[in-house]
């Protein structure tokens, strides 16, 4: 009952903000599919929607992050795994702008429940070469951990990455390819491999809304 609502609520957002992203400035820019994240924040005046779908040990997993952003740097989110109606909220915020071969820096906080802390993260990308460039990420839920991804720009449109994650007790490898529909939608494939063999495979899109000029 809680999935079915959380869905029936975003495709009423999507109804009622669906003319609105005519507005839009520059393409989107997503988590997905990556399991680190970027320093980028949404724009202002906008809200994000992306859909994962993983296929994992025989069974199909979803989920979904809600990104609302509340200034020019700063965003609240919802992330829900509805196989288990567990549900979790966050904040992120933008400290130094990436912009061209200038880093970009962030920090992110997720929670469980009303105040407990599940997840702290401190991301860093870096452009590399015009085509190449890298995202770090280092933090802590119930281990410590750091993620390295590297990402190749085909073009405008078609994007790959691969990526590493490691903490004392998970390891995990993967790659993907990301494709921008146009400059509010982008779908994704990818698959990686974890600790003890176990493989996955995933696909995911996101759609992003301007309700105000993102410029204002």
């Amino acid at each position: 009952m809680k999935s079915s609502f959380q869905i029936a609520i975003f495709f009423f957002i999507v109804f009622v903000f669906n003319t609105s992203s005519l507005f839009a400035q520059d393409n989107i820019g997503t988590e997905r599919p990556t399991v680190s994240t970027s320093s980028h924040t949404i724009a202002k005046n906008s809200f994000q929607f992306e859909q994962g779908f993983t296929y994992m040990d025989n069974d199909l997993l979803y989920d979904g992050l809600f990104r609302l952003a509340v200034s020019e740097r700063g965003e609240i989110r919802l992330l829900t795994a509805y196989e288990d109606n567990s549900t979790y909220w966050g904040a992120k915020v933008n400290f130094l702008k990436q912009s061209d071969y200038k880093p970009g820096i962030s920090a992110q906080a997720t929670f469980g429940g009303f105040s407990n802390l599940s997840d702290f993260r401190v991301s860093w990308a870096q452009k590399i070469t015009d085509n190449i460039s890298s995202t770090f990420n280092v933090g802590k839920n119930t281990n410590y951990y750091v993620v390295l991804a590297v990402g190749y720009n085909f073009n405008e449109k078609t994007n790959a990455f691969v990526e590493g994650y490691y903490d004392d007790q998970l390891q995990q490898f993967d790659a993907g390819v990301t494709y921008l529909i146009n400059s509010e939608t982008q779908v994704d494939l990818s698959g990686g491999i974890m600790t003890g063999g176990v493989a996955y495979v995933s696909v995911g899109v996101a759609r992003r809304f301007l309700f105000r000029n993102s410029e204002e």
